[in-house]
């Protein structure tokens, strides 16, 4: 009976040790239409929640966005694969204009829902290597991470009127 006892409690303290070393990076972005990036003078706005998780490489998005509808986001790109919203990495080129790269994709589905003043969409879970995937993209997790963390990601929504992007903001850690 003892020794089954300390096989329960040893078998207990390494599951906790693993699940001790799973970290969820948390980041933030409020987006608008007066950013660089998308200097469009729109009126809609609209804040995002990101958790990352640095074991499963799973991303969660939890964005609200106000005063734009879900009809106005960008009819090619919600046909597409990969959806009218994403997450971008502007490269700066010393002496050059920056480089962007799509970095992981928002797919439209049923994630999107309609809201009184606009929409929202709540992605739980989303495999990043299957966003890299959809996208042909060869930039590893780690990469992404270290992108994120240095403030090089813009998360931009696409719509019909402004297909550059409407709205975007810088993704910040916290």
């Amino acid at each position: 009976m003892r020794m089954t006892t300390k096989l329960l409690a040893l078998a207990a303290a390494t599951s906790l040790a693993g699940t001790a070393q799973a970290e969820t990076l948390r980041f933030h972005a409020t987006l608008d239409g007066k950013t660089a990036t998308s200097a469009t003078g729109s009126a809609a706005t609209g804040t995002a929640k990101v958790r990352v998780d640095t074991v499963t490489h799973r991303v969660s998005v939890d964005l609200a966005v106000h005063a734009l509808t879900v009809d106005a986001l960008w009819d090619k790109l919600v046909k597409g694969p990969i959806g009218p919203i994403h997450f971008h990495e502007y490269i700066a080129r010393p002496g050059q204009s920056d480089d962007v790269v799509l970095v992981l994709p928002l797919p439209y589905g049923a994630t999107y829902q309609p809201t009184r003043d606009g929409f929202r969409v709540r992605m739980k879970d989303y495999d990043y290597a299957a966003g890299a995937k959809l996208l042909g993209s060869e930039a590893t997790f780690e990469h992404f991470i270290a992108a994120m963390g240095g403030g090089h990601v813009v998360l931009n929504i696409h719509t019909d009127r402004f297909t550059d992007g409407e709205i975007s903001g810088t993704v910040a850690k916290g």
